[in-house]
């Protein structure tokens, strides 16, 4: 089945060990979720990890979107970042951040 909207998974990126020698990809994954346009996340990003290190959001969108990502989030007034169309896009996350989506 085709993608439509947008889905983020949060997790890590690189391996929980030996850091300094992985390369920035996906680690363990803390969630997923595919909110409709314009509905804030029901997720938060997790806090730091000594191990894993800070969060990362990746977003993948069926359509150029605009996204959000904060405490309240808001993808219309708010501060917001054009991820293009089915492209991986990648943003660290601070401690209880969510994230609200609307089309471009």
């Amino acid at each position: 089945m085709a993608l439509t909207g947008l889905h983020v998974v949060c997790g890590f990126a690189g391996s929980q060990i030996a850091r300094e020698k992985s390369q920035p990809i996906l680690g363990k994954i803390a969630w997923s979720e595919a909110p409709g346009s314009g509905v804030t996340s029901t997720n938060i990003a997790p806090p730091v990890n000594d191990a894993m290190g800070q969060a990362v959001f990746r977003i993948h969108a069926a359509a150029d979107s605009w996204v959000s990502i904060g405490p309240t989030p808001n993808a219309t007034t708010g501060k917001r970042v054009l991820v293009p169309a089915s492209v991986d896009y990648d943003v660290f996350a601070e401690p209880g951040d969510k994230f609200q989506w609307i089309a471009a």
